[in-house]
Order: C-alpha cells, then sequence, then structure tokens
C-alpha cells in the first residue's frame, strides 16, 4: 500500500468537508406569513426557494399572529421561535417556539405591556446562541420612536432591554423604526427598517446593530420603493454568504431578494411566473430563517465517523504491512 497517513489523512479532512457541505447545501429557508389553503389559520410556516422565492406552505397556525413577527432558528434544540401574540390576548407579546416536524407550537409567558414584539424581528447570533429581538417600548413616561433591541430569554421568553436603535427626538433622522433581523455567520446583526426623516419617510433600508447599545448604522436604502417595500421583513444568510429578505414585488404580493450588504441595495430573485404562482403572496411583514434539513441533521456527523474508521483501519494495515 503506497498511499501514506498524511494522505489518508488529508482525504478524511476532505471527506468530513464534503460531507458538511452536503448539509449546508440542503438547508431549507422558512418564513412565517398568513395562512392559507384549506383551512387556513391566522399565522402560517411556509419554505422558500432560495434562488426564486417560490413558496409552499407546511403548517397552519390557527389561533397565533406571528405572520408580522420575527422568526429564528436554534440549532440547539432544532426548534424554530417567533414572536407575536395569542388571539385570545392580541395586546400581549410573547415567545413561541415551533416543532417545524410536527407544526406544534408553545406559548411562553407574556411580556410586559411596556414591550411590543408583534412587528418586529429575531435571530440567533451564531457566535454566542443569544437571542435578539426588535419592537417598541413604552417605559411608562415616554413612548420612544425609535426601536428598541433586546435578548430573549430561550427558556422563559423573558426580555431584557439592551437599547435603542437611535435618538428619540428632535434631529433629523428622527428615530429608526427596525425590524426584521438576521445575523451573519461572524456575529454582524444586520436589520431591515426605515428612518423617521421627513426626507425619507417608510422607505426601506439596511442597517447593522450594535450588540453591546442597541445602536443602528445606516448602510443605504434598497430601491425598493412600492408597496411596503423591504422594511418589515426578516433577513436569512444563504451559505454562499447572499443575504436575502422577502420584499414588494408590486402593489398586491411580494417575492424574495437578495440584498447587497455594502450598499442595502436588493435585487428580486422572481423567477418571472407572476401573481400567483411564482412570487410570494403570503405578504412581506413575517420573519425569514435557515435550517438545516431535517433528515440531514443526524446522519452526517455518523457517515464522517464510520468513513474516518475505515481510514484509520486502512492506516494501520498500512503500518502493520510496513513493518513486516
Amino acid at each position: 500500500m503506497k498511499c501514506s497517513m498524511k494522505s489518508l489523512a488529508g482525504t478524511m479532512v476532505a471527506v468530513a468537508m464534503s460531507f458538511s457541505l452536503s448539509t449546508q447545501a440542503m438547508a431549507t429557508l422558512y418564513a412565517t406569513g398568513v395562512g392559507s389553503g384549506p383551512g387556513a389559520g391566522l399565522s402560517a410556516l411556509y419554505t422558500v426557494d432560495p434562488l426564486n422565492g417560490a413558496s409552499s406552505l407546511v403548517w397552519n397556525f390557527p389561533s397565533i399572529h406571528i405572520y408580522a413577527g420575527g422568526l429564528a432558528y436554534d440549532a440547539a434544540t432544532d426548534n424554530l421561535y417567533a414572536t407575536g401574540v395569542e388571539d385570545s390576548s392580541t395586546g400581549t407579546s410573547r415567545l413561541f417556539s415551533i416543532n417545524r416536524s410536527t407544526g406544534a407550537t408553545t406559548a411562553f409567558g407574556g411580556l410586559s405591556s411596556d414591550i411590543n414584539l408583534m412587528f418586529g424581528g429575531l435571530a440567533i447570533n451564531p457566535l454566542t446562541g443569544v437571542m435578539y429581538a426588535t419592537g417598541g417600548f413604552n417605559d411608562g413616561v415616554h413612548a420612544f420612536q425609535s426601536t428598541g433591541l433586546f435578548t430573549i430569554d430561550k427558556t422563559t421568553g423573558a426580555a431584557t432591554l439592551v437599547g435603542f436603535a437611535g435618538g428619540n427626538c428632535c434631529v433629523s433622522p428622527y428615530g429608526f423604526n427596525i425590524n426584521g433581523l438576521g445575523f451573519h455567520n461572524d456575529g454582524t446583526l444586520f436589520a431591515n427598517g426605515f428612518t423617521l426623516s421627513a426626507t425619507d419617510p417608510g422607505t426601506s433600508h439596511l442597517f447593522t446593530l450594535n450588540l453591546t447599545t442597541g445602536a443602528a448604522t445606516d448602510i443605504g436604502p434598497s430601491g425598493v420603493t412600492l408597496g411596503r417595500s423591504l422594511s418589515y421583513s426578516g433577513l436569512a444568510f444563504s451559505n454562499d454568504g447572499t443575504l436575502l429578505s422577502m420584499g414588494s414585488l408590486d402593489a398586491a404580493s411580494g417575492t424574495l431578494y437578495s440584498v447587497n450588504t455594502a450598499n442595502g441595495a436588493a435585487t428580486s430573485l422572481d423567477s418571472g411566473t407572476g401573481y400567483g404562482t411564482g412570487p410570494i403572496h403570503f405578504g412581506v411583514d413575517g420573519g425569514l430563517t435557515f435550517a438545516p434539513a431535517a433528515a440531514a441533521v443526524v446522519p452526517v456527523p455518523a457517515a464522517v465517523w464510520l468513513f474516518g474508521s475505515g481510514l484509520l483501519g486502512l492506516v494501520g494495515v498500512a503500518r502493520r504491512k510496513k513493518t513486516a
């Protein structure tokens, strides 16, 4: 046997990387929106084709409003999380967990009436596992103009204010309305939103948020000015580093966009099939997140280990032949 231990080790690394990339390639893009189809609920979970925005219904949720809140995937529990309200208590924001395999939802305890996360974003830092959300905050004295950034306890659903995206009076841009969130794999938190300035009201911008203070840095406008633009959609990074967002395709429907992280400019990924078929037509205000394909989560490490064990066995055979 002529292959060296070094080449075998290299083969093992290459195989492991191949399995890792294969797993990443099978990631599923999820989105929340309004219910659809037979027995349509108040809200629903969809899968979205990251190449053209085509959507497929996964689960309807009859009694919770999460169609305009955030959506995040937690690798530690293999669960999805969303923010919104129960239909029986629409004035109380809360966190929900979603079992993506069964559609079962679990509601966490309601938050203080000072906090409104119904229309905010949700994202989990890939480096620390900390969950962040955006929403409105009223301390009983001031109704703050700029959106607040919160950390969310994944075990209790409790929210802790980090800080505000910007000022609350009285100099342009007068503050920021920050909504959908998405983490880059380096821990940078990106957000969709808009300034409150009279010179640019309602035009969606891309921001980054400071995780220590909540302060927003404006990257630039999306360039989409019709409908609700990209202002309220969640954000998600694909494995090749492309930032994705839902946004308005026309006044009545939406589609998927890629977003330039350097200047905020958005490019439609619509396949050109028209409203009701290709584009997303369940709304553009929900959350967006990637999660591993369910079937790919467990088998990959085992397969790599088994293949690696076989290579180590070959190394042992090579050693015995060499010393014989």
